[in-house]
């Protein structure tokens, strides 16, 4: 019996281990989504110190917030602040379902960016800070974390679900507006309009799909090791 017990011991933290492992998918566990940012804060740390062994992103951690905010780095705490599906999903269901069609492929949107897709691109907006190259405007900082995202995902092989996202996320744009008037400078409207569009999943959506969607499609992005050299050339 004791046998048994141990070998269902094993088992169940094996199964464990292996749910709590998997980015691309809704997270409901809080430790788990802490555990795997932070791995990536690690992974990505280590990859930049190759190139740069100096570099440093000072303590950088994730927190999981018990109430809703949108996901986000913070330069003055350096954290990233990711949430559950349990504390994030509410909020954002009824987007996720009219863009996607129903609510179990809202959850699978979710799942492929909330989870996966945009957990580098928050690293992305650390790295900018830390490294002193963050652009003046949102627009563009929201662009180079994109890049930023893209090119760490190719760096570990994930091409399956990078092509999931385009799909997707070409999918999510044929179902929205563009926010930015016609015959304005987008850079500028942006920045000038961040946090009213950010309070709009609908108008702040399109901004960063169609951002995402022509970084998928740019043949010319570098690999990553070239993307992050560039930040430390004089």
């Amino acid at each position: 019996m004791k046998t048994i017990f141990s070998i269902l011991c094993i088992f169940w933290m094996f199964t464990s281990a292996k749910a709590q492992s998997s980015y691309f998918e809704i997270y409901t566990d809080s430790a788990a989504l802490k555990n795997q940012n932070d791995e990536m804060i690690s992974d990505i740390k280590a990859s930049i110190k190759l190139l740069e062994p100096s570099f440093s992103f000072k303590g950088l951690t994730t927190e999981i917030p018990k109430t809703f905010m949108h996901g986000q780095y913070r330069s003055k705490t350096n954290k990233i602040y990711q949430l559950t599906w349990q504390i994030g999903g509410p909020p954002m269901e009824k987007f996720l379902a009219d863009v996607s069609g129903s609510a179990d492929d809202g959850k699978v949107l979710a799942g492929m960016f909330f989870y996966g897709f945009f957990l580098p691109h928050e690293i992305g907006h650390a790295f900018q800070h830390h490294t002193g190259t963050a652009p003046e405007n949102n627009y563009n900082g929201e662009y180079k974390a994109n890049e930023f995202a893209v090119a760490y995902w190719r760096s570990r092989g994930k091409k399956k679900e990078l092509a999931k996202c385009l799909k997707l996320a070409k999918a999510v744009l044929a179902k929205l507006k563009n926010p930015i008037p016609g015959g304005v400078d987008k850079e500028k409207y942006l920045t000038e309009h961040y946090n009213e569009l950010l309070q709009d999943p609908y108008k702040y959506r399109y901004i960063q799909f169609s951002q995402i969607v022509n970084i998928l499609e740019n043949k010319s992005l570098p690999d990553f090791n070239t993307y992050v050299k560039e930040h430390f050339k004089k």
